[in-house]
């Protein structure tokens, strides 16, 4: 049964595409089944691997649409072996005309295919969404990407209050498993000063790896390969294979 997680802040801008895909690559590298889901209309994520989402028969928009397509069928399996399920602009507009009630959908779509992996990463939009709330239900752990930079601050804090809203309701099983910053240079005040308040804080959530900036997250997003495969000796590739043992370790 696989392990779920959402990889969340209404934040753009802070490497939480590049976490989802970059941990789901590296989880691969360790032998684990992994389904990547990218639930952002932006399909950022389906991009990062080498996918164009216009150009496919199927994409997540229809497992929301259309009783006809199975999960199985939109499920796309990489170059590299990684499994995907794309998303595409169209799911925009759906998720404009969903209401309250579907935000359990997700159960649905993903339920199907927890059998067959050993860990779910979900992919969400920059921003409060249906979208993020149907995440929220059904994950059992939330990842949260920071930016080490002041405006990532509120952010963060409103990345806590949604979990908390959905603990107590929605999904009461649902975990931070972490944050992770992310887009670090150590060598600025600013980020020194936000990992310092950050971890002074949330001390017990703040993952013991911090992600370096690097050009080389660029590069291999528009080479459509996860950077740890991309360069695998890179020092971002190590920090995210770093995460996957965190992970792989509980």
């Amino acid at each position: 049964m696989a392990e779920s997680y959402i990889i969340t802040l209404r934040k753009g801008g802070c490497g939480k595409t590049t976490t989802a895909v970059n941990l789901s690559a590296a989880l691969g590298l360790k032998g684990k089944r992994v389904l990547l889901v990218d639930l952002d209309p932006q399909a950022n994520a389906t991009l990062s691997v080498g996918i164009d989402p216009i150009s496919l028969k199927h994409n997540i928009n229809d497992l929301f649409t259309s009783i006809d397509v199975l999960p199985e069928d939109v499920v796309i399996k990489t170059d590299f072996g990684l499994d995907i399920i794309p998303s595409h602009p169209d799911l925009a507009k759906t998720e404009a005309g969903m209401q309250a009630t579907q935000i359990g959908v997700l159960k649905g779509i993903l339920g199907p295919l927890e059998e067959k992996y050993d860990y779910i990463i979900i992919d969400t939009p920059p921003s409060e969404s249906y979208l993020s709330v149907a995440a929220l239900t059904y994950a059992e752990f939330v990842l949260i990407p920071l930016q080490a930079h002041f405006l990532a601050i509120q952010a963060l804090t409103q990345a806590m209050e949604d979990v908390a809203k959905v603990k107590k309701g929605l999904n009461p099983k649902i975990q931070i498993k972490g944050i992770l910053f992310t887009m670090v240079n150590s060598r600025t005040n600013i980020a020194k000063s936000v990992i310092a308040e950050v971890r002074e804080k949330y001390s017990q959530l703040v993952f013991p790896i911090e992600v370096t900036f690097s050009i080389k997250q660029v590069e291999a997003t528009l080479a459509g390969v996860p950077m740890v495969l991309f360069d695998p000796n890179h020092q971002g590739s190590i920090e995210y294979k770093q995460l996957a043992e965190v992970i792989l370790n509980g």
